[in-house]
This record gives C-alpha cells, structure tokens and sequence, in this order.
C-alpha cells in the first residue's frame, strides 16, 4: 500500500539521450525483440478498478495493475506489477484511453476504438461476450465511418463521442446507463438519441452516464 504520492517511472529519459524516444519496461516478443516505448513524457491516464492505463506523447499505451481478465492488454491475464507497453498497439498513435472495473478502451487519432478486458455484459462492444486479452479493433457497423474523439468508461460499460457530436454507448444496462430508453444490456455500440444536442464531451460513473452537450443551433 502506498499512502502518499509516489513518482512511478514510465520512460526511462536516459533512453532519450541516443534517440529520440523514450523506453519503459518493454515486452520482449518470442524472438527475443525488446519492444520500446515511444516518448518523452506522458499526457493521459486513466485509472479501472484494480489497473492503470498511461499515454506517451507519442502516442503509445502503457498499463500495469491487476489482470485477470486482460484488461492489461498484453496477451495474457498475469498482473502487471509496473507500466508495461501494450505492444499490439505500437505503430498505432492512440490518443484517449479509458479504463472501468474490468475493460480498457482505446481510441486512436484516427478515430478507431481498441478494447481489451472482461466483457461479461459486452463492455467491449466486439458483439460477443468473450474477454479479449490484446486489443480488438471494434468493426461494429454502427461505427462504420466514425472517428471517435472521446472516450469513457463505467464499471461494466463504455461511451464515446464521435467527430460529429453523436454519441455512442454499450456494456451493462441495469440503470439504463446507456441513455437507449430501456435496460437491455447492448453487446456492440449503439447510438444514443440526443433530440439534435451535439454531445461535447461524455463521464460514465459506476452505474450512470453524464454528457456534455450543446443546443441545436
């Protein structure tokens, strides 16, 4: 337990002084490649209920914590004992993550949506309800043609904002958190009506959902 701040190094900057890239604990592939980890400094986090999710300025992912249902993205369920690069993801620039009690959701700067985790009440949107271990690009049609933009997580379910203003949410729906008019749990993202607001920016608590939006025009 740690009572007070505590400074946990994600990049080493000693790294920097030879190329212009930083590197956490990398992952060492079967072929013995170390994978490092783009970066000078980190500019997001976000934190589920027993793991922690970082991003580099360059656009890389780095999670520690706990992992049984792979919510660390590495390809396994074995917790994570300090920052470790989600090596699927590199060559992918992500800009926003999210992390709920058992999933993480990534979006990319070109609008994709990454999820990996537990996925008992489809909190991953992949259509099914299976755990995924490394990232899964969601290729749901409803988000054919969106770029997403913001991201954010409840315990069991998720919520993005898209380029245009819409909103998308899926996962757990006791509480009707999903903002559909019911309490059906949803496997894949679904639109969210907004009677013409343009959605800004999106919260999700444990079993609720807060939107931003501006008025029709």
């Amino acid at each position: 337990m740690v009572s007070s701040p505590h400074p946990v190094p994600c990049i080493d900057s000693s790294f920097n002084k030879d190329r212009a890239m930083g590197l956490a604990r990398g992952n060492i592939g079967a072929e013995g490649q170390v994978y490092g980890v783009s970066g000078n400094y980190v500019k997001a986090i976000a934190c589920g209920g027993r793991h922690s999710a970082v991003i580099t300025d360059a656009g890389a992912v780095l999670t520690f914590g706990w992992g049984l249902y792979g919510q660390c993205g590495q390809g396994s369920t074995d917790d994570e004992l300090s920052p470790t690069c989600v090596s699927s993801l590199l060559g992918i620039r992500i800009e926003g993550v999210a992390a709920g009690l058992w999933h993480t959701i990534c979006i990319s700067t070109d609008g994709d949506v990454y999820a990996f985790g537990g996925n008992q009440f489809g909190q991953l949107g992949t259509g099914a309800d299976q755990a995924e271990t490394l990232p899964r690009l969601l290729e749901a049609p409803s988000l054919e043609n969106v770029n997403a933009r913001v991201v954010s997580c409840g315990a069991r379910h998720s919520a993005i904002i898209t380029e245009e203003g819409k909103t998308f949410c899926w996962g757990w729906n006791k509480y009707g958190q999903l903002g559909l008019g019911d309490v059906i749990d949803r496997n894949a993202p679904c639109e969210v009506p907004t009677d013409g607001y343009v959605a800004k920016n999106v919260a999700c608590g444990w079993w609720h959902t807060l939107l931003l939006a501006e008025s029709p025009t």
